[in-house]
């Protein structure tokens, strides 16, 4: 019997072509109903805890959360709303914010570039190095430096729409308002948020950054600079998406903004203090972030995502991330990340499946020069679920939608090997199998794959292994198939979670052949209330109605039953009445009857005709 992975394999779903759903798309006004309540002021009550540092993780949790509570703001009344909108408000119109992040004291003048407002105060413990009534503190012109590189980097380099207007809500129409405030000692590297009280899609925000980005409370950073570079290129990232979609995913919402990271500021390398946790979690789904439970230790895959755009950039450039931002409210449904993603593959040659399935199997090697990873012999290798061994016993176990397991193959000298793989009709999927000759930093890659649209059964093929010095079998569920949005978990309902998968290597590629069959080729005269036996040579598998049928005149199947000995090797087939007299019938085995190698019967063995007599 296959053995069981200890831990169960969690892997993914594909999304072929455009996404379908049979519910409406997260709403902006959710109303008054008493769970739309229950869950708005479950968001409250989470956007306080991580505004306060409670559950942050990364210092970036602050911008999901505020922003789920902006969308859910509308479900709330009374003392929770006026607290929700305190919450949301900007520094300077929030001195009695419920979270404490309100200035206390009146703001300076604003000091305002071309595209931004820096606003501070001078005194408590909120302002800046260097604070004082007469002078902008130089910490505040470097500030306003790093945002308009980012400016000049995000909008003008690489052609991102310019953010939506707040209508002079911080002081000036056209300009981007970002606060400073005392926000490191809580975990919180800055965040941005849209405006409350807006009804589209696309919305005006503003930022928050923190007064010092001191080393004490920012100890990985070598200067405050670092920090403050690419905590702006992350949420002014975040600002420019809240123009284009407001509603889309988190977990893109925050793979765009590390993946723009590194565009702006390619030295600081921030993204890859997320990358030892992403790589343990390829079983965990591409698009999860449980909002319900923002300690839930899985959400900080979302930040490692940034490697899904590193690799699209790789391959399609980088105008493919603008792009599906671009797409975002077109989709069917709207505001469904894959489908954005698809929408934005498909003008480039290629969609999510395909990209999806290779990705996953280019993960297996990313520390090789040859792949398609810059900086990934930087990362930890992509943890692997467990062991295969020609001619031993497979892994049973199951998967989520666009997740994957990763597993060893145990070397071998033979001539050829191959990679049994499966996924239920209907989830699709795909199965690898991955060698690198030569050493992990410098070795060249081969890459063999089965892509399975609708599910099934497939093997893969690898010759040669034995020159390899490291192989990796990959099992993939890439299907992002889904039954419209729950607002109760902040979530698309995936339909294809929790996917049965199965792995073994086999070195067999002998095909079973019909040993024995009945009636015989050509016979003629044989008798109306007939039995079709047919006996293999070797056990297999995949024997039924549809795969053995007997064609009668007209090329109607004849409707019997079927049987399969597996000690005796032999199928038989029982017509449900007596055939025609003096007609000719067709046998037919399909493609689906296999040896435990996984090898079909020859072509010219599938069929062959016989004739019945009078009787």
């Amino acid at each position: 019997m296959p053995r069981r992975l200890t831990l169960i394999l969690l892997a993914g779903a594909l999304l072929a072509g455009p996404a379908t759903a049979h519910a409406t798309p997260p709403s902006l006004m959710e109303g008054g109903g008493v769970k739309a309540r229950r869950e708005a002021v479950q968001a409250l009550q989470r956007a306080k805890a991580a505004l306060t540092g409670h559950g942050v993780k990364t210092g970036f949790e602050v911008t999901p959360l505020l922003k789920e509570l902006t969308v859910r703001l509308e479900s709330l009344h009374g003392r929770d709303h006026a607290e929700a909108r305190r919450l949301l408000e900007r520094p300077t119109d929030g001195v009695d914010d419920p979270a404490g992040s309100g200035y206390s004291v009146p703001e300076h003048a604003p000091y305002c570039t071309p595209h931004f407002c820096i606003h501070w105060v001078d005194t408590t413990a909120d302002a800046p190095p260097g604070a004082s009534p007469s002078v902008v503190p130089a910490y505040v012109t470097t500030m306003a430096g790093v945002f308009e590189n980012v400016y000049q980097v995000e909008n003008v380099q690489m052609g991102w729409r310019a953010p939506v207007s707040d209508d002079t809500r911080g002081g000036d129409l056209n300009k981007v308002d970002v606060y400073i405030k005392d926000v490191g000692g809580d975990g919180i590297f800055g965040y941005s948020t849209p405006d409350p009280g807006q009804s589209s899609n696309s919305q005006a925000s503003y930022l928050v950054m923190d007064n010092d980005y001191s080393h004490a409370q920012f100890s990985r950073y070598n200067s405050y600079l670092e920090p403050m570079e690419v905590t702006a290129a992350h949420e002014y990232n975040h600002v420019l998406q809240f123009g284009y979609d407001v509603l889309q995913d988190t977990w893109m919402f925050e793979a765009s903004a590390v993946w723009m990271e590194d565009k702006v500021y390619t030295d600081v390398n921030d993204y890859v203090s997320y990358m030892g946790p992403w790589a343990q979690m390829s079983q965990v789904p591409l698009t999860r972030f449980n909002s319900a439970d923002p300690n839930d230790g899985r959400n900080i895959k979302v930040y490692g995502d940034a490697v899904w755009n590193r690799w699209l950039d790789a391959h399609y450039g980088q105008d493919t991330i603008r792009s599906i931002w671009e797409h975002s409210l077109s989709t069917n449904p709207p505001s469904f990340g894959p489908a954005a993603y698809q929408a934005a593959l498909l003008p480039r040659g290629t969609n999510f499946f395909d990209a999806f399935t290779r990705f996953a199997a280019d993960t297996a090697e990313w520390h090789s020069s040859q792949s398609p990873f810059a900086e990934g012999d930087s990362w930890p290798d992509v943890q692997r679920q467990g062991t295969l061994t020609a001619g031993a016993a497979g892994i049973n176990g199951s998967l989520d939608h666009t997740a994957y397991a990763l597993l060893n193959v145990t070397p071998t000298s033979v001539a050829r090997i191959k990679l049994i793989g499966s996924l239920p009709g209907g989830t699709a999927g795909a199965v690898a199998l991955i060698g690198r000759q030569g050493p992990d930093s410098t070795g060249s890659v081969d890459v063999e794959m089965n892509r399975l649209p609708n599910g099934g059964r497939t093997a893969v093929t690898l010759d040669g292994p034995g020159r390899f010095s490291r192989i990796t079998a990959a099992l993939i569920n890439a299907d992002t198939s889904q039954d419209g949005f729950s607002q109760a978990t902040g979530d698309w309902d995936f339909t294809k979670d929790g996917q049965g998968t199965g792995a073994r290597i086999s070195t067999d590629f002998t095909p079973p052949s019909v040993a024995k069959r009945s009636p015989g080729v050509g016979k003629r005269g044989v008798a109306r209330k007939t039995s079709i036996v047919v006996s293999f040579s070797e056990g297999v598998a995949g024997v039924s109605t549809r795969s053995l049928k007997l064609i009668g005149p007209g090329g109607r199947a004849v409707s019997a039953r079927v049987k399969y000995d597996r000690t005796r090797r032999r199928a038989v087939l029982t017509p449900k009445s007596a055939l025609k007299g003096r007609a000719r019938y067709k046998v037919s085995l399909g493609s689906a009857i296999m040896d435990g190698g996984d090898n079909q019967l020859p072509v010219k063995q599938r069929s062959w005709s016989f004739t019945t007599g009078s009787r």
